[in-house]
């Protein structure tokens, strides 16, 4: 499965093609131009609370850009965590109370 992140999605799909300034964007999101240019520069992750200003911005639900978020963050985790390291619990099975 191919992941985004939402600061590529939002600068392939919205800021490049229409020409929006970053300073722009941060002024219609009412958010520090430093917030803005680091989700662009995918250095920080979106927070649901840039996900309900960019759905007001813009035609898509916060819904889509917090999974949009959440899909490459575990893409992400899935490659650091070293499955090595990890030891499941193994519970015995219960036969059925009859």
């Amino acid at each position: 499965m191919m992941t985004m992140h939402p600061g590529e999605y939002l600068l392939l799909s919205y800021v490049e093609p229409h020409k929006i300034s970053p300073q722009e964007l941060a002024d219609r999101l009412g958010l520090p131009l430093k917030a803005v240019q680091g989700l662009l520069a995918e250095e920080i992750e979106l927070t649901a609370e840039m996900a309900v200003r960019l759905e007001l911005v813009f035609d898509r639900s916060a819904m889509s850009w917090m999974d949009m978020q959440v899909a490459h963050s575990l893409m992400q985790a899935r490659k650091k965590v070293d499955t090595a390291t990890v030891r499941p619990f193994v519970f015995p099975v219960k036969a059925d109370a009859a």
